[in-house]
């Protein structure tokens, strides 16, 4: 085979195996991320009206997901915060958890890795 058309193999592969790549991450990473953007910024989305009275600065909020939805960063607290309806009950994980912060058994944990 020619070195030239080697070389053009070579390219042409190289560049659709990179289209490739890129087809795939955006369809792995990108859509199911702008999927929840969407749902959590929707009009119906029931927290979305409820927020605006959140009293805290969203900011320094970073979400968790379960059993509790989140820590809130303040200067001179850390909270872990729930959403929540005024009748749903706690589940059992999040009746432990508050328990434990309740009690104080929360703690610093550090975890060398180097």
């Amino acid at each position: 085979m020619d070195p030239l058309m080697t070389v053009w193999v070579f390219f042409i592969g190289c560049i659709v195996g990179i289209l490739v790549g890129v087809v795939l991450s955006y369809r792995t990473a990108v859509l199911p991320l702008k999927h929840d953007v969407q749902h959590l910024t929707r009009e119906d989305n029931k927290y979305i009206e409820k927020m605006k009275y959140y009293p805290f600065n969203l900011e320094r909020f970073r979400f968790l997901g379960e059993p509790v939805v989140g820590i809130q960063f303040e200067d001179d607290a850390v909270l872990f915060v729930c959403f929540k309806e005024e009748n749903d009950p706690y589940t059992p994980a999040q009746e432990r958890i508050k328990s434990l912060v309740e009690n104080g058994n929360v703690g610093w944990y550090e975890f060398l890795i180097g």
